[in-house]
């Protein structure tokens, strides 16, 4: 899917933001950080855009603060599921925002021969 289809959107997203987190269910992923890259999508429904000012806007800089900021000091994490649902809560948060998509990778997992990821869309709950 690459996003929602019916009527007019607005998507703004936030690419390969690169960040070190204590990830990982194996005794080797507890021992170090790793690095990871995530991807947001935030979209709502517009026609057009009117504005004149950021506050108009949808805003990355709040999910890229917040990525920067929380992710690289949090306990360990087990799941990259986890990361996924904790980034859509963050990206919902925006009363604008109708549907998101996170997409987390961890490129060094596997020593380059493969690259574990989760991709996660969601709807807000009111979804008209």
């Amino acid at each position: 899917m690459d996003g929602p289809s019916e009527g007019n959107w607005q998507c703004l997203a936030l690419r390969e933001v690169p960040l070190e987190v204590r990830l990982g269910v194996y005794p080797h992923e507890r021992e170090r950080a790793q690095r990871i890259l995530v991807d947001v999508e935030l979209w709502r429904r517009m026609d057009h855009f009117e504005g004149t000012s950021l506050a108009e806007c949808l805003d990355y800089d709040r999910i890229h603060r917040w990525l920067v900021e929380t992710w690289p000091v949090r306990p360990h994490t087990e799941l990259l599921e986890q990361l996924a649902e904790d980034l859509i809560t963050k990206c919902l948060e925006d009363p604008r925002v109708a549907w998101c998509r996170v997409r987390i990778r961890k490129p060094e997992a596997h020593s380059g021969r493969g690259v574990p990821e989760i991709l996660a869309t969601r709807w807000r709950s009111e979804r008209g």
